[in-house]
């Protein structure tokens, strides 16, 4: 099952991107995931609001902390509720501007896994109008899933008359809220690790992205399904070790700190200023520390979902280089370890000769044993120039031999006649 095989690819797939350690690679990639697991929607559960009302309701009435019952109560100054307004909208701009930028993350951080590569701000250009459609989304459907809890919950208190009443209708609505949370959470998941990078792939909306990714999820709904099981029950123990980790490196990271802190208090009115950027600082580095924890984590989890998305439809494939160099690997361990000793042995033999060939070569090279003094080297023999012209000279030769030997027999012949000649006078012929 492609789920469960992924889970040694996904592993496989990190390594290759974090090791070894690039500490600017780290530091960028920790800061993206700052911000898509730390800060933004989609990462809890909506409370339940019927909760509060049913407390409120069940309360019973205190004569002496109802301001109006006491006489010598003074009512709260404006200043109080002004600044409490403030701090009202200072929170909902601040959660505004992490969930906006959160959205916008979620595509920095596929695009930094699908090109090994970090760049922030030009992925962030690039991906602008992606997140801001995707902060759309998960912002509609938390309303939605808030709407879902709350019209019940308040037409339950506004109508019923008996605390029976209102504690089983409670209850029947806490039941209904464990289903919209849970409908909810597995939505904002799909949508992060299934539907953005899909956005990112093909160029898509959230909603278009949801009818491409549908089909893939309905015709292998058993995959998805193992997978959340596996992703809830490996988050739940790698957030325990995480905890325990971020636990200890905070206690680490605060001793400097709150040592810094008591020496500027002793400093009096001034050492109280100098405290405030030295705290802001304090919450920078553990906020980075804790994102470095969490970044390996994250990008595993991230790397798995790619992998299962491409398994289940080659089309949707985000990361074919980094699914065939993990598949490689695990091929090549997978046949070292089948073949055993032998395989390796094979391959150190067949190692030592061609080392041992490669040293033949480079001393062929280098004429450390076939030199210009052996006999049977062809430098040693006459090319064929000299060749040529020795059998032309002696071709010269022969026939300036054949040319005294014909002119030598001329004149035998001659001799011989004369004296012939001379014969046949002295006989009387």
């Amino acid at each position: 099952m492609d789920a469960v095989d992924d889970l040694g690819d996904a592993i496989d797939v990190t390594r290759d991107l974090l090791l070894p350690i690039r500490p600017w690679l780290w530091l960028k990639l920790a800061i993206v995931v700052l911000f898509v697991t730390g800060i933004g929607l989609g990462g809890g559960i909506p409370s339940d609001p019927g909760i509060v009302s049913e407390t409120e309701e069940l309360a019973p009435a205190d004569p002496a902390a109802d301001p109006a019952a006491d006489p010598m109560a003074e009512p709260l100054p404006d200043e109080f509720f002004a600044i409490a307004l403030a701090l009202v909208l200072l929170a909902v701009l601040l959660w505004l501007f992490f969930a906006i930028v959160g959205a916008i993350m979620e595509f920095v951080f596929v695009e930094s896994l699908r090109s090994n590569d970090v760049r922030i701000r030009r992925f962030s250009r690039e991906n602008l109008g992606r997140g801001l459609r995707l902060f759309g989304f998960r912002l509609l459907v938390g309303l939605l899933s808030f709407a879902v809890l709350a019209v019940p919950a308040a037409a339950i208190v506004l109508t019923a008359s008996g605390t029976e009443a209102i504690l089983g209708s409670f209850l029947l609505l806490a039941l209904v809220g464990i289903g919209v949370g849970l409908v909810y959470v597995i939505v904002m998941r799909f949508t992060s690790e299934f539907v953005a990078p899909i956005m990112l792939l093909e160029s898509r909306g959230v909603l278009s992205g949801w009818r491409r990714f549908w089909p893939t999820l309905t015709g292998n709904w058993s995959e998805y399904l193992v997978y959340l099981l596996l992703v809830w029950i490996l988050q739940l123990v790698v957030n325990i070790a995480a905890g325990f980790l971020i636990l200890f490196a905070l206690v680490l990271v605060a001793i400097p700190f709150v040592i810094l802190l008591v020496l500027l208090v002793m400093l009096g009115e001034i050492g109280f200023l100098l405290a405030i950027p030295v705290v802001l600082l304090g919450v920078l580095v553990a906020l980075l520390v804790v994102a470095l924890i969490q970044m390996p984590i994250r990008t595993y989890f991230q790397y798995y979902a790619l992998l299962l998305l491409g398994d289940t439809n080659r089309d949707l494939d985000l990361i074919p280089d980094q699914r065939a160099a993990a598949r490689d690997d695990d091929e090549r361990d997978e046949r070292d370890e089948r073949d055993g000793p032998i395989s390796a042995g094979r391959e150190d033999h067949w190692e030592a000769d061609e080392s041992e060939s490669d040293r033949r070569d480079d001393r062929d090279d280098e004429g450390a044993i076939w030199d210009d003094s052996d006999p049977w080297d062809d430098s040693s023999w006459d090319d064929s120039s000299d060749r040529e012209s020795r059998n032309e000279n002696d071709a010269g030769d022969w026939d300036v031999f054949d040319d005294d030997r014909e002119a030598n027999e001329d004149s035998d012949h001659d001799g011989d006649d004369e004296d012939g000649d001379d014969r046949d006078e002295r006989r009387g012929w």
